[in-house]
């Protein structure tokens, strides 16, 4: 008797055994279509963006602090790193300063992979100079680079030209192109996002 019990029940146990195996793959499927990088992107909570540069992006004037100057936005010292974070923010924004401590942490532990270029949009260099007042030098690594948009009238500015409409707002480059968009403040040391740059750098 348990023995017809059991070869009656068998069929239905490979029958459901089968269809989770066809439901397994099929999950499997979907997640294999996507790659390493742009899972870890959904787990940060960035976008993939995958597109060159424009001409007026890359070429779009910014004024450097270190002399004065008004120089491109591809810059020698950024355009050669293997990666640009190109993060849009002011002093009088919250949630840019809210960010500010991990992006610096960032930058701290990825000098030899990153370059920083923090694109202020304060009023002028009085501003972004009384606010770094209270950073000492050492908490501020050479590959995080303030600059400032002279352009004062919104949707002509930089972050425009890249359809951002508010700050903080965060874009990974490589090879002049822009690889993703994160927008609004993140943990920047969130391991997750190591692995993102870890990707973009080919480890």
């Amino acid at each position: 008797m348990r023995d017809k019990v059991a070869s009656s029940l068998l069929p239905g146990i490979a029958g459901a055994v089968v269809f989770g195996l066809l439901v397994a793959g099929i999950l499997a499927i979907g997640q294999g279509g996507r790659t390493e990088f742009e899972q870890l992107l959904r787990r940060t909570r960035g976008e993939r963006v995958d597109e060159r540069l424009t001409p007026a992006q890359a070429g779009y004037a910014v004024e450097s602090r270190r002399d004065g100057r008004v120089v491109p936005l591809t810059i020698p010292e950024v355009g050669d790193a293997p990666v640009v974070f190109l993060n849009f923010w002011g002093t009088f924004c919250p949630p840019c300063i809210e960010e500010l401590p991990s992006l610096l942490a960032m930058a701290r532990a990825r000098q030899q992979d990153v370059v920083v270029l923090a694109v202020s949009y304060d009023e002028s260099w009085q501003l972004i100079d009384d606010f770094f007042k209270n950073f000492t030098s050492e908490s501020i690594p050479p590959n995080f680079l303030v600059v400032r948009d002279p352009e004062t009238v919104a949707g002509r500015d930089l972050k425009a030209l890249f359809g951002t409409e508010k700050v903080p707002e965060s874009y990974l480059l490589r090879n002049g192109v822009v690889e993703a968009r994160y927008v609004n403040a993140r943990d920047w040391t969130d391991p997750d996002f190591g692995g993102v740059l870890d990707e973009l750098l080919g480890r």
